[in-house]
């Protein structure tokens, strides 16, 4: 009797840990994904961190006017998407979903360990992309689909596999914030911007 006892408390204990592993793959499953922007085609995989769920790659759409490819080489769109002015940027993300402001991005940089980490936990998010697109980064590669450069209000270019930036939504008089990231660097930078300078896109869903 005793022995099958302990049986039925093995098997009981054993469904609840099938259980659980269920459980656990389930929750998992439902914190990545693929969205199709129904006006170009272009499917992106998203990442939900917290409570936001948010693109892991840089936004594609063509935004006129007001967005360009890095130095207009269509070689770069795949893996850098495209440039956009501010203005361009704050209508620029598919339906239902937004650019972040200062308040999305602060709790963002929160949960993936603050300032000094939150950049290399991006490039984490980013091999959701690498894995969708069968992608294999160079060895040593920091960064790298986050370093799309910049496009001046001069309309040179600058940075490109160097450094990168992502605007928000927050304004304060003629310049608006961004949040910048270097190769080999896993920090994360905040600064401000002319609006008609451009910056990468990486949208949160409402």
């Amino acid at each position: 009797m005793n022995t099958l006892k302990q049986l039925s408390g093995t098997f009981r204990y054993a469904l609840i840990a099938v259980v659980m592993v269920f459980f656990c793959n389930a929750t998992q499953a439902q914190e990545k994904g693929i969205i199709k922007d129904a006006r170009d085609g272009h499917i992106y995989q998203w990442v939900k961190v917290g409570k936001k769920s948010w693109l892991a790659e840089n936004l594609k759409y063509n935004a006129k006017p007001g967005s360009w490819i890095y130095n207009n080489d269509s070689a770069n769109l795949p893996l850098h998407g495209r440039l956009y002015s501010w203005s361009a940027a704050t209508t620029a993300c598919p339906k239902g979903w937004v650019l972040p402001t200062d308040g999305d991005w602060t709790l963002l940089i929160e949960k993936l360990g603050g300032a000094d980490a939150a950049g290399g936990k991006l490039q984490e998010m980013d091999s959701v992309y690498w894995n969708a697109n069968k992608i294999t980064p160079a060895a040593g590669t920091i960064l790298s689909s986050l370093l799309g450069g910049v496009r001046h209000s001069d309309s040179t270019y600058t940075g490109v596999t160097l450094w990168g930036g992502l605007w928000s939504a927050t304004v304060t008089g003629d310049v608006a914030t961004n949040y910048l990231f270097a190769r080999g660097d896993k920090s994360i930078g905040k600064s401000s911007n002319d609006k008609s300078s451009a910056f990468g896109v990486r949208c949160v869903k409402k």
